[in-house]
């Protein structure tokens, strides 16, 4: 696979180790990004277009949940994905049935799973963006058109004009008029 058909994953924790061990786990799959806190993975997201986020749950200074939703505000694109362990299971699923994250992992983490969802929400985001290029491209062609509509109709507004003041002259003509 071409690295621009690779997803770019940024993984949010705040252990170096963790972040060392998915950059060694995913790197020949993913073009994997890493960001040690919430501020990071916020100007990440800024600097780069990801495709799949992948947050820790578990963060001194802001919970993955609270990340995903501010993540979700500015960059609603991307795929969002929590790594959990089995304590917060019910903040998960909650977040999961609002509609907040795309998938969740229990720690450890299994590579096979995680390669075959990010892959996943991947095609999905794929397909999504190629939808959406082709509706904003219809919408300009709609937009040239109406424009072209809008300067047939000026062109005609003065050629009614020419034939009201023509028809106007003939009727004067008729009554004798100057």
């Amino acid at each position: 696979m071409s690295s621009a058909e690779r997803p770019v994953v940024l993984f949010v924790d705040d252990e170096a180790g963790n972040l060392a061990a998915f950059n060694a786990a995913f790197r020949r799959d993913f073009d994997v990004r890493l960001a040690q806190s919430a501020p990071e993975a916020m100007e990440a997201l800024i600097q780069e277009r990801i495709d799949v986020m992948i947050t820790d749950q578990r963060m001194p200074s802001m919970t993955g949940i609270n990340l995903v939703r501010k993540a979700k505000e500015t960059h609603p694109e991307v795929v969002k994905m929590i790594l959990t362990g089995f304590a917060d299971h019910d903040v998960v699923l909650a977040a999961l049935n609002e509609g907040l994250v795309y998938r969740f992992f229990e720690k450890p983490w299994v590579p096979s799973l995680i390669v075959q969802e990010v892959h996943g929400a991947h095609a999905l985001l794929k397909a999504f963006r190629q939808r959406k290029n082709q509706l904003l491209e219809m919408r300009d062609n709609l937009q040239r058109g109406v424009d072209s509509v809008d300067e047939l109709l000026g062109h005609l507004s003065i050629q009614q004009d020419e034939l009201g003041l023509g028809l106007a002259q003939e009727l004067k003509a008729i009554l004798g008029g100057t």
